[in-house]
């Protein structure tokens, strides 16, 4: 499986044009990469919340389970189910093709995930654990950039809300909370591009922080 860096910068709004000149006018010569989409990402974890306090106590080695989907909220196509781990400063992923019987009239999440989980291979079974209780959809709009030479992804994440899904027996796509005012700006590369990625981050006006969308969704969840 190949690995490979991820560095976070939230760009407050009022920052937001002076970075987007800078990857405008960058020596790298970044250009779109891909037609810019809606990602929705259901987050499972164990009732107790294992992973997100994982994230909380800063553990080098974790994990994230989510099954992602793009464009329409409501109706989910082309659907993966996502092990996202990370090392260290190094991540990784793993993905399972997967088909959601999404009913118009049968939302039940019990029933979408029994169907679901039942349909993948025995090796795919074997990584859920326990991570099979829905907590958030976060959903967000993406562009996506790419560096001349690609070795150097860029993304930026915008108009990012979450949707609470543990207390309801149905999928909830009606009552969104905002993550913030901000973009975030995620830049990625192999693990074998660590000098090109330094040296692009060093370039930028403003500085990496840890960042995790499905904490802050908890986050927002729990003050909202």
């Amino acid at each position: 499986m190949n690995s490979r860096f991820e560095v976070k910068i939230p760009i407050p709004l009022s920052r937001l044009q002076h970075i987007e000149n800078w990857l405008t006018l960058h020596p790298s010569l970044f250009r779109r990469q891909y037609d810019t989409r809606y990602i929705n990402s259901l987050y499972l974890d164990s009732p107790y919340l294992d992973r997100y306090q994982e994230n909380l106590s800063g553990i080098s080695c974790r994990k994230k389970t989510r099954i992602r989907w793009y464009h329409q909220l409501a109706t989910p196509t082309h659907a993966v189910l996502e092990h996202k781990y990370r090392r260290g400063g190094k991540g990784w992923k793993k993905q399972y093709p997967l088909t959601l019987n999404w009913q118009t009239n049968n939302h039940c999440w019990s029933a979408i995930l029994r169907e679901y989980f039942a349909t993948l291979a025995p090796e795919a079974q074997a990584t859920i654990g326990n991570e099979q209780s829905p907590i958030v959809i976060i959903r967000y709009q993406r562009d996506y950039f790419i560096s001349n030479d690609g070795k150097l992804r860029i993304t930026f994440d915008r108009q990012m809300e979450c949707y609470d899904q543990r207390y309801f027996d149905v999928a909830n796509f009606n009552h969104g909370v905002s993550l913030g005012e901000y973009v975030l700006l995620e830049i990625k590369t192999d693990a074998d591009n660590e000098s090109a990625l330094s040296s692009l981050v060093g370039s930028c006006p403003l500085r990496p922080s840890r960042h995790s969308k499905y904490v802050n969704g908890i986050r927002q969840l729990i003050w909202s």
